[in-house]
């Protein structure tokens, strides 16, 4: 399985994206369904789409299981032209800005292939604009064209690198978890699985949820299915490297469905009972949001997964920016559980554990009651 995830995960977690500019993620995901033709693709009108398999053996009114994620990460996005190889750029996504000042940049363009290197420049100042969360900064290249709209910026980090157990970019978050969402679609189809699943893949959330918010305003989404998050949320919120993916129970805006979260810790502690070395966490992660909250307030019935990240946003220990990384045994164990979730159903985990817990209690109660004497 981990050849698999490495396989899937490489060419997107490789591809150029930011805010608005998540073209060639797509264009990644999209072939990805193409090659394999049980993979319907739907799309709305603001390019968020939605990867579906329906393996037969549910009827059309079940519940499903709906994985979502996201393909942006904080990047630049040109704004005007400055003159001979300089432009003014905009950065969206929560970032460090002295550490961000401090890093090079990479220039890409829609308009190029998706293979582009990218273009090395220099910000070499800021300049104040309204309506903006942080000053608009100057970059400059060693080119006399910079294209204008469909011109974006990522930091010039190393865009994929394995190290060991150690996978390591410049946006970790959240294009792992969009491969565990796709290494869970094309473990269902090679096994021509007998479920129904989608994969949700949103636009600009790292500017606020804003990809998710038009979906949920067009009513593209099912109301049927149950939906689970994934993210990559960093470690500061608690979480340990390498011991295994998160349940995550909430972020710092909300909590989650606690059945849906009930269900999947039931299936996780299943799949640990057959499988000895799989280990998961179960955790609030609240340094950061995530999408199963505006899910939530939308009255959809929502959990969220996580594997945890080091170098959130790309802020590491040093005066500059640095890439994120996340454990390898973490991604497959993601994909592990997910695959089994959906094989075995939330509503089976939920019942489960909610047999145990009415089992437990009933017992308590027992073993003690003749103890309640009157005070």
């Amino acid at each position: 399985m981990e050849l698999d995830f490495l396989h899937i995960a490489k060419p997107l977690i490789s591809a150029p994206t930011a805010p608005f500019h998540e073209h060639f993620a797509f264009g990644i995901a999209h072939a990805f369904a193409a090659a394999r033709p049980p993979i319907q693709v739907l799309h709305d009108r603001c390019g968020n789409s939605l990867l579906l398999y329906d393996g037969g053996g549910q009827q059309e009114e079940d519940e499903f299981i709906v994985l979502t994620a996201h393909l942006d990460h904080p990047g630049l996005v040109w704004r005007t032209s400055q003159g001979s190889g300089r432009a003014l750029f905009e950065i969206l996504g929560g970032v460090e800005l002295e550490k961000a000042l401090a890093t090079g940049v990479r220039l890409f363009d829609l308009n190029r292939p998706a293979t582009q290197r990218g273009i090395p420049g220099t910000i070499v100042r800021t300049v104040e604009a309204e309506g903006t969360h942080y000053p608009l900064v100057e970059v400059a290249t060693a080119r006399d064209n910079l294209q204008g709209p469909g011109t974006f910026a990522m930091w010039n980090l190393p865009a994929f690198r394995v190290r060991g157990r150690r996978l390591s970019g410049r946006a970790i978050d959240d294009l792992a978890g969009a491969a565990v969402a796709l290494c869970v679609l094309d473990s269902l189809v090679r096994q021509q699985a007998s479920v129904r699943l989608g994969v949700l893949l949103t636009r600009a959330e790292e500017v606020g949820f804003v990809g998710m918010l038009a979906a949920l305003e067009a009513g593209f989404l099912p109301r049927r299915a149950l939906y689970i998050n994934i993210e990559c949320s960093s470690v500061a919120a608690g979480a340990v490297l390498g011991a295994g993916p998160i349940l995550r129970v909430g972020d710092r805006l909300w909590v989650f469905a606690p059945d849906i979260s009930g269900g999947m810790a039931a299936l996780a502690d299943e799949l640990a009972s057959q499988q000895p070395t799989f280990r998961y966490q179960r955790k609030l992660m609240d340094s950061g949001a995530c999408e199963a909250t505006p899910l939530m307030q939308a009255d959809y019935r929502t959990g969220a997964v996580a594997l945890p990240l080091g170098n959130y946003h790309n802020a590491g220990p040093g005066a500059q920016l640095a890439p994120e990384y996340i454990h390898l045994d973490d991604a497959n164990g993601l994909v592990r559980l997910l695959v089994h979730v959906a094989q075995r159903g939330i509503g089976t985990g939920l019942a489960h554990s909610a047999a145990a817990l009415d089992s437990m209690l009933a017992s308590r109660l027992a073993h003690y009651r003749d103890r309640l004497l009157p005070i």
